[in-house]
């Protein structure tokens, strides 16, 4: 099986929203981030004031697109705008850092992030910070691997990559003999 594609999530991947969001609330941002939460008027004031469009890059983020843009594998993005209410919204901001930044990879900006699942195949990965994102995009059949370091994330993919080629491999030599 040769990897069809790779997915890069954005936000804690890329880009840096929880610095922006705490230099705005002196708070972390993950309790708003919970599934099914209802969001405050803080995250109506992030989206309103275009922050998604000047994040700074996420630390290691830069490290990880010069090493991704190295393997022969189609990139895409895959991000979540954070719900319906605000989707077009986030999506444009969203697209305007890719532009900003020189990234022209086709941008799959979905309305939640339980639907990036939805992109699983078993020749897909993604790179996520989100871990029931990555559970659940690991139980829908693709490679999902979580992101917290990015010597880590480079490692496990490398791994991933590696296991791929020496499935190949064997596959060649079983069937020459």
């Amino acid at each position: 099986m040769k990897i069809q594609k790779l997915y890069l999530d954005m936000d804690g991947v890329l880009s840096d929203f929880g610095k922006r969001y705490k230099e705005m609330w002196k708070i972390e941002p993950n309790p708003q981030r919970e599934r099914g939460e209802k969001r405050d008027n803080k995250w109506d004031e992030f989206v309103d004031g275009n922050n998604f469009e000047t994040l700074d890059w996420f630390p290691g983020g830069k490290e990880l697109l010069q090493y991704v843009l190295t393997l022969d594998i189609p990139i895409e993005i895959l991000s979540s705008s954070g719900g319906r209410d605000h989707h077009e919204f986030v999506k444009k901001q969203k697209k305007v850092w890719l532009k900003k930044h020189y990234i022209d990879f086709p941008a799959n900006i979905v309305p939640g992030r339980a639907l990036k699942a939805d992109y699983a195949k078993p020749d897909i990965i993604l790179i996520d910070d989100t871990q029931d994102v990555i559970d659940d995009f690991n139980m829908a059949g693709g490679i999902g691997i979580l992101h917290k370091d990015i010597q880590q994330t480079i490692r496990i993919l490398q791994e991933v990559l590696d296991t791929e080629e020496e499935v190949l491999y064997n596959d060649k030599v079983d069937k020459t003999q």
